[in-house]
């Protein structure tokens, strides 16, 4: 399916949620860049509704997402409520960010209270006030990382300059009548040198005055917060993926193209990619090797040295998980590996072992598992045909264990690698949203 019909889904569903909001009498706003909606969204779409009615928010957009044929396939408690949407019958992703609030590490850097109230009607949904969407634009990154955003200073100044007044009385609640006039006086005259050399007395006075004014509010906040993290840790947003397959099953290819189609759930950049494993001490070591033409050039180390090294192997697979896996998929990250712990049972010699079957299988049980394994499998000729640095009978023996291995685990999943490229990624694709569906059956109620 073409990525202008896609869009087109994804449109028909934005316009849908936005209706019934709007039946539901929800209040609600699009915080930015909503210029091209509901025709075409190329990131999340961040919506702001009050905290009373975000329950309620929810569960009317599901609603509507069913109806206009698409099914949550993801649902993260961040400092949002990240809702995560894919087509029924296409591989069309939609993100939305449900807003009750701004924060910085727990702090309001906004109150929002008067957002509704200011907000601009534009038919199909609302906007803010210029002023308001000025000072969210310059707080959103300016708080996190003490600077502005280029994309936003133009629009930051317009807003500034055409209302200081709503501006500064939206700041001040926050930072206080001084540190606010500061703040839209440099935003109006782009001064933005200015405005970042106050970045640390602008977190300083955010911390104290919340704490000072509002010291119940700022505690009942940081106990939410961590409700949610440790809901977060227990039950992570993110995704681990497995590629495996012989030699010539286009692992690489269908990785990066399964990463590109994905990037409506999870977001490149929160995501990771490893080649075998993900590296803690063996860092350096994997970046030095080059490519491998033989990889049974060497001959096997000896029994004892075998165990010493496959010991050392699989640490680096258990330690690898809490410290290299975790973080990614805790912040909703897909994690994606390709061949990873099963060619310990497929192909050992590729790392010069001699490991007992019965010892590899104990070392599999004892550690964390990817939520989906996939083998790439293609007959013989092909492989051999698009490489052949193994001979044709290894190739087969190799293709034969991983049918049978892959074939037995209750979240493998085999893909005809004689496909073109682009297909291979697509049931890659629509298998990882299918699962993601079923497992965000509990979360959602559905």
């Amino acid at each position: 399916m073409g990525a202008s019909l896609e869009q087109e889904q994804i449109s028909g569903l934005v316009t849908a949620v936005f209706r019934a909001w709007q039946g539901a009498g929800i209040p609600f706003l699009v915080l930015r860049n909503y210029e091209q909606l509901p025709h075409f969204t190329s990131n999340d779409i961040d919506v702001l509704v009050a905290p009373a009615v975000v329950r309620r928010a929810e569960a009317t957009l599901l609603a509507a997402a069913r109806e206009a044929g698409f099914r949550v396939v993801n649902r993260g408690e961040f400092a949002t409520l990240a809702i995560y949407l894919a087509a029924e019958a296409s591989s069309a992703q939609a993100h939305f960010d449900l807003f009750t609030d701004l924060k910085w590490r727990g702090f309001d850097f906004l109150d929002c209270r008067a957002f509704l109230g200011r907000r601009l009607d534009r038919g199909l949904f609302a906007v803010p006030h210029p002023a308001h969407e000025a000072a969210t634009n310059l707080l959103a990154h300016f708080v996190f990382t003490g600077q502005i955003k280029e994309k936003y200073r133009a629009g930051i100044t317009a807003g500034f300059q055409s209302d200081p007044g709503v501006a500064t009385e939206l700041l001040a609640g926050t930072y206080g009548p001084a540190l606010a006039a500061s703040l839209v006086a440099a935003g109006a005259q782009g001064d933005w040198s200015r405005m970042e050399s106050q970045a640390g007395a602008l977190r300083r006075t955010l911390i104290l005055r919340q704490i000072a004014f509002h010291p119940l509010r700022t505690v009942g906040t940081f106990l939410r917060d961590g409700a949610r993290l440790v809901r977060r840790l227990l039950r992570p947003p993110g995704l681990t993926v497995v590629l495996c397959g012989v030699d010539g099953s286009g692992k690489s290819t269908a990785a990066r193209s399964a990463i590109e189609g994905l990037r409506g759930t999870f977001s490149p950049a929160k995501g990771r990619q490893f080649h075998w494993k993900p590296p803690v001490f063996s860092g350096r070591r994997q970046a030095a090797r080059g490519l491998i033409s033989d990889p049974h050039a060497k001959p096997p180390r000896s029994g004892l040295i075998s165990l010493l090294f496959f010991a050392v192997h699989w640490w680096e697979f258990l330690l690898g998980w809490p410290l290299r896996i975790c973080p990614v998929t805790f912040r909703g990250g897909l994690v994606l590996i390709d061949r990873y712990y099963f060619d310990f049972f497929v192909d050992q010699r590729r790392y010069r072992l001699r490991v007992p079957p019965g010892l590899v299988r104990f070392g599999y049980r004892c550690l964390p598992k990817p939520d989906l394994v996939f083998l790439l499998d293609a007959p013989v000729d092909v492989l051999q045909g698009r490489k052949q640095e193994v001979s044709r009978a290894e190739t087969e023996r190799q293709r034969e264990a991983f049918l049978e291995l892959i074939g037995n685990l209750p979240n493998g999943r085999i893909i005809a690698a004689t496909q073109p490229a682009d297909q291979v990624a697509a049931d890659i694709i629509r298998a990882v949203l299918d699962f993601l569906a079923q497992r965000a059956k509990p979360a959602t109620g559905r």
